[in-house]
């Protein structure tokens, strides 16, 4: 595994900005809490734990204060179970526990535990670990962004935007897993992103600011990839 430093969006901005659409919080869209024990080896964990990181900061981020600590003692879990438990210690817990009304809070101590637990991955030399968290968390980020999304509604236009824009950070998660791409764990994730990618060209039509928005898309493309989103999730967290 290439042993260099992507960037990401980190859930946290994406959830920002669905919230800020005013898209109404779905609790059905997350991963279930139920699916923590099917999370055997050490890759399928890493991937775990940039999911559950999404979905903490889309229900940290909409008020949804019980199912936030729920989600954070799930990632606690993996975080141990993976030898980086420093990334989510007690503390932490205990000071969202007490601040779950404060959302700049809210917002630092996810960041920090995201963040805190990709660089403890990469500081044990674990790079392909570290990688699959944070194409965990950027999938789980993109399926809640494409299904919060309404295509139609002239309000949700930045949403789209900012779900074309992760063209770019695809290339950047190609970049670190080509070398792997044999791998039996990256192999069928690379395959699909790469189907993606596709479906990224196809979206976008023009770039042109002068056209209409909806003159700038293929609306049918764009569902596709909403439909491809769905499947490289599925596929992550089964």
């Amino acid at each position: 595994m290439k042993r260099i430093f992507f960037v990401l969006p980190s859930p946290i901005e994406t959830s920002l900005l669905i919230k800020k659409t005013g898209v109404v919080f779905r609790e059905d869209l997350l991963n279930s809490t139920e699916n923590l024990a099917g999370y055997s080896t050490s890759t399928s964990r890493a991937i775990a734990l940039g999911v559950y990181c999404a979905d903490l900061s889309y229900s940290g981020l909409n008020e949804q204060y019980q199912t936030s600590i729920e989600y954070l003692n799930v990632a606690r879990n993996l975080a141990e179970s993976l030898g980086i438990l420093k990334a989510v210690d007690p503390e932490k817990i205990k000071l969202l526990e007490e601040n779950l009304t404060n959302k700049e809070l809210i917002v630092d101590v996810i960041s920090e535990i995201y963040m805190e637990s990709h660089e403890q991955l990469r500081e044990q030399d674990r790079y392909m670990l570290a990688s699959l968290m944070m194409i965990g968390g950027w999938v789980e980020s993109l399926y809640l962004a494409t299904q919060s999304v309404q295509v139609n509604d002239v309000r949700h236009q930045i949403l789209i935007e900012r779900i074309l824009d992760q063209q770019l950070s695809l290339e950047s998660v190609k970049a670190v897993l080509s070398e792997n791409q044999s791998h039996p764990v990256i192999q069928p994730i690379y395959k699909d992103l790469l189907h993606l990618e596709r479906l990224f060209e196809k979206s976008l039509v023009s770039e042109n600011k002068d056209l209409d928005f909806y003159d700038k898309i293929n609306l049918v493309g764009f569902e596709q990839l909403i439909l491809k989103v769905n499947d490289i999730r599925d596929y992550l967290v089964d």
